[in-house]
């Protein structure tokens, strides 16, 4: 009769602290894993109480972390074959698909690591499978999304583009499925993120700005929710930094005013101003080697309004000096000393102001000495 196993559970409990216990950087993994064999057993012999249920999970819940700190993948298979056993036992309960889903995200990682994507495509059907008998399990959706939002990272970095557009149509259609799943909603973007951070080192500048388009519709599609807003604008920066380091400095400039919308959104909170801060200090150091002056300058004009508007941010400040520098001594490079003298003069204005700032201060006296 359920609830009346009270030896057991407490036996139970007693192999889930073991594990915990040893599951630490100090512990033993073999200890762990044989009290793990007999919290196994003895949910085995007693299926009909659903406190071992409980129990049982949160021991290979530990066990996979177990796992995971010593990098030891066959240790975190185990937990999650058994989270799976679990989970096809009692269908109707949420707890063990749900642990199940979890340690299986990590195990496409760690399989993907150790034995290839194919090996890490194989856990991930896994889940996909399982999330497609509970469609209505709002928690397992976002966690199914987080398998293939990591998958279409992995899937990149492995060269099969293929398999991380199926990963990318996956997030899709859970998101239409789940549109009230703000985790699901979050995950999707973080799916796109990584595409765009791929693209922006390897791609097309048509691909790569695809991308980013794809996460700026996502801001607009949800209004209000700040974490897609900052993937929006990670990923805009993001662009212009990998853009600009490859050379193309056009389309790294239609990223940077994209930021710059993004930033001026209510949503996208001080994390946006400060990355479009730190986009334009690195397009102005790229539009400096290219020798496009004038359009740095442009950049560096909207850089130091954002800092006077932004005064007591001393990273909006920094970027700003780091900028000034760059573009005096790239003047002073071309001959253009009175060009020069005006970016130093700013530069100047800021450390009076700011006279405590050490950072400033540095970068100050290293533009000295490089114009004397």
């Amino acid at each position: 009769m359920p609830g009346r196993h009270h030896s057991a559970v407490d036996a139970a409990r007693h192999a889930a602290e073991i594990i915990a216990s040893h599951g630490g950087p100090e512990g033993d993994l073999a200890t762990a894993r044989a009290a793990f064999d007999t919290l196994r057993e003895i949910t085995a012999d007693h299926p009909d109480e659903p406190e071992l249920t409980r129990v049982a999970v949160c021991g290979a819940v530990r066990l996979a972390a177990a796992g995971r700190r010593g990098n030891d993948i066959a240790t975190v298979r185990c937990a999650q074959n058994f989270l799976s056993t679990l989970a096809r036992i009692e269908p109707d309960n949420p707890l063990p698909r749900r642990a199940y889903a979890e340690a299986s995200v990590d195990l496409i990682s760690a399989e993907a690591q150790a034995h290839g994507l194919s090996a890490a495509l194989d856990v991930y059907r896994g889940v996909t499978a399982l999330g497609d008998a509970n469609r209505d399990d709002a928690d397992l959706a976002a966690i199914r999304a987080k398998a293939a939002a990591n998958l279409v990272a992995l899937a990149l970095e492995a060269g099969r583009p293929r398999e991380a557009r199926r990963a990318l149509a996956d997030l899709a259609r859970l998101e239409a499925e789940q549109p009230a799943a703000p985790m699901v909603r979050q995950q999707h973007a973080r799916g796109v993120f990584n595409r765009l951070a791929h693209a922006a080192r390897r791609d097309t500048p048509g691909e790569a700005r695809a991308a980013l388009d794809a996460l700026i519709d996502a801001v607009h599609r949800t209004p209000g929710h700040r974490e897609i807003a900052e993937f929006a604008a990670e990923g805009a920066f993001t662009l212009v930094t990998g853009l600009g380091t490859r050379g193309h400095l056009a389309a790294a400039r239609d990223a940077y005013d994209a930021l710059g919308a993004l930033a001026r959104l209510p949503e996208s909170g001080w994390g946006a101003t400060g990355r479009l801060a730190d986009a334009a200090f690195n397009l102005i150091t790229d539009l400096c080697q290219s020798g496009d002056l004038d359009v740095a300058q442009l950049i560096y004009d909207e850089l130091a309004g954002l800092s006077v508007a932004h005064d007591e941010d001393p990273a909006i400040r920094l970027a700003q000096a780091k900028a000034a520098a760059n573009l005096a001594l790239s003047h002073q490079h071309t001959g253009d000393s009175a060009a020069a003298g005006v970016i130093a003069d700013d530069l100047r204005a800021l450390l009076l102001a700011h006279p405590d700032d050490s950072d400033l201060f540095q970068i100050a006296a290293f533009l000295d000495e490089a114009t004397d």
